[in-house]
């Protein structure tokens, strides 16, 4: 689990804020922004395949989730389904539903079911809600679905370029080194005035595929890997995944429509 200093929690808090802030951020706080996490020193790559990946990525860029796998009908419209759905979240008071990819799923469910679309319930939504949820409000083109307690990663990467290099020149490179992409399969990038900050949110992923996007994302804004930050999205505790994964007891229950 990676733990940090004081000082060092409150480094990597100031460049979130520096981004947040904008230029003025910048002219305050200058460089200081010292002593990272270490990125690793050369090329990373490795691929958990269908098990869980192995990170120290974890406490509070760990999430447990409700996670619901859909099998829409023959033709259905699947953005109409998240629609649908989402509208009825709001309804019930359940906050928004988040897309994600079936990769959040334990493998034993992929065995029976690989969905053709996943939607994540906010936090603190626990699984009989979720069950509730979607029994109550199962639109008529989902022909069946499973709602299974998942791990999610939730953080964000920041970095801010070098000096004549510019936010939205950074945003280009990575879009067309593709190695984000690969990484993370689906992300939201925003370009600010004094950097850029990557959020993630989505099946765990392990140390070499976030040190991957370190590497990409700082060879693009010209610094140091160590220089780009990885933060979580929440407070609290998160999920310890320093003892191995815990057990998430519910199993997954299915529904056809």
């Amino acid at each position: 689990m990676r733990r940090l200093t004081w000082g060092n929690a409150l480094r990597w808090c100031l460049v979130l804020a520096l981004l947040a802030g904008g230029g003025a951020a910048m002219a305050r706080w200058g460089g200081w922004l010292a002593e990272p996490a270490q990125a690793a020193t050369g090329p990373v790559t490795d691929d958990a395949g269908d098990e869980l990946a192995t990170t120290t990525f974890d406490g509070p860029m760990v999430r447990k989730r409700a996670a619901v796998a859909i099998h829409p009908a023959k033709g259905a419209d699947r953005g109409q389904i998240a629609r649908e759905l989402r509208a009825a979240a709001q309804r019930a008071k359940l906050g928004t539903l988040t897309d994600a990819t079936f990769a959040v799923f334990s493998p034993e469910m992929l065995e029976y079911l690989v969905p053709e679309q996943t939607l994540v319930l906010d936090e603190g939504v626990s699984v009989p809600d979720a069950e509730a949820f979607m029994r109550d409000n199962q639109p008529a083109s989902v022909a069946f679905y499973l709602v299974q307690p998942v791990l999610v990663h939730d953080l964000t990467f920041a970095v801010v370029p070098a000096a004549g290099v510019l936010p939205a020149d950074v945003a280009t490179v990575i879009d067309r080194e593709g190695v984000l992409s690969d990484s993370l399969n689906r992300y939201r990038t925003t370009v600010q005035r004094s950097g850029l900050t990557v959020r993630y949110f989505g099946a765990i992923i392990s140390d070499g595929q976030v040190e991957a996007v370190r590497q990409a994302l700082g060879r693009a804004a010209h610094v140091p890997a160590d220089r780009v930050a990885v933060a979580a999205n929440l407070p609290g505790p998160g999920v310890d995944l320093s003892h191995g994964i815990p057990d998430l007891t519910t199993k997954a229950s299915g529904h056809h429509g």
